[in-house]
């Protein structure tokens, strides 16, 4: 869904979810989402690791992978096939992407080392330089929780993509922390099972970020579809055969 406007007009009709509550619902959804479909991001991320070893295959196949847990948090029928699908239809937006990336990333590094190391009278303001410009840097990091959901929800131009983005992150400060803090907290655990940090950890990203866009949707446009509520609770892991008497929302 490509997002038209961004403006706290469109959130005046009904009383706003709060980050608390959209990183709860973001959280929930990824976690039943993974657990349904476990398999299937295993094998995209394998694929995804495969088209990402020439470096600059990466970006497409990033957003590939993001494709395909779209339609998996739409609760579409989703396979191998979506990923290479968005890995050419992308291909060209997320290398203009990677390609952003990489001169935004020099330039600050560059910055950031000149003004840290400027001597005498020089220092203090080169300090306090440094320091913006790494909050700059922080804020750069953080737009990426929803560049690529964007990217797959229809907007093309990368001009966009950056400001809308930007906008999102602004507007959603908290929201946007959290949900990089879930999304590093993620990755760690993954890493710490050593397999599952090749196995299935960049797919898990995607279906976390992808949630996430779901859900701040929500704030600005009360009538967009909401996602199925997910009645199944945290026992259900081990007693899975309870889950139809709970009510399952494992919907299509």
């Amino acid at each position: 869904m490509v997002l038209t406007e961004l403006s706290p007009t469109n959130r005046e009709r009904s009383p706003e979810p709060t980050a608390a509550d959209l990183l709860r619902t973001a959280f929930r959804q990824f976690f039943w989402l993974s657990y349904d479909h476990i398999g299937l991001l295993i094998l995209g991320n394998l694929l995804w690791i495969l088209l990402s070893l020439p470096l600059v295959t990466a970006p497409a196949a990033t957003a590939g992978l993001f494709h395909l847990t779209a339609k998996i948090a739409r609760r579409e029928d989703a396979s191998l096939r979506d990923l290479l699908v968005g890995f050419r239809l992308f291909f060209r937006p997320a290398t203009m992407i990677a390609l952003v990336d990489a001169v935004v990333a020099a330039i600050l590094w560059v910055n950031v080392d000149f003004y840290s190391h400027l001597g005498g009278r020089a220092s203090i303001p080169g300090m306090l330089f440094a320091g913006l410009i790494i909050w700059a840097t922080a804020f750069w990091i953080l737009i990426h929780a929803h560049l690529f959901p964007l990217l797959i929800g229809g907007e093309s131009s990368v001009r966009s993509l950056f400001r809308k983005s930007a906008i999102l992150t602004l507007h959603n400060p908290a929201f946007t922390i959290g949900l990089t803090v879930q999304n590093i907290s993620v990755t760690v655990i993954s890493a710490m099972t050593g397999i599952g940090l090749f196995a299935v950890a960049g797919a898990l990203t995607a279906v976390l970020l992808t949630a996430g866009h779901r859900s701040i949707l929500l704030r600005y446009y009360p009538d967009y579809p909401p996602p199925p509520p997910e009645q199944r609770r945290w026992r259900d892991l081990w007693r899975p055969w309870e889950a139809g008497k709970t009510g399952s929302s494992r919907h299509t």
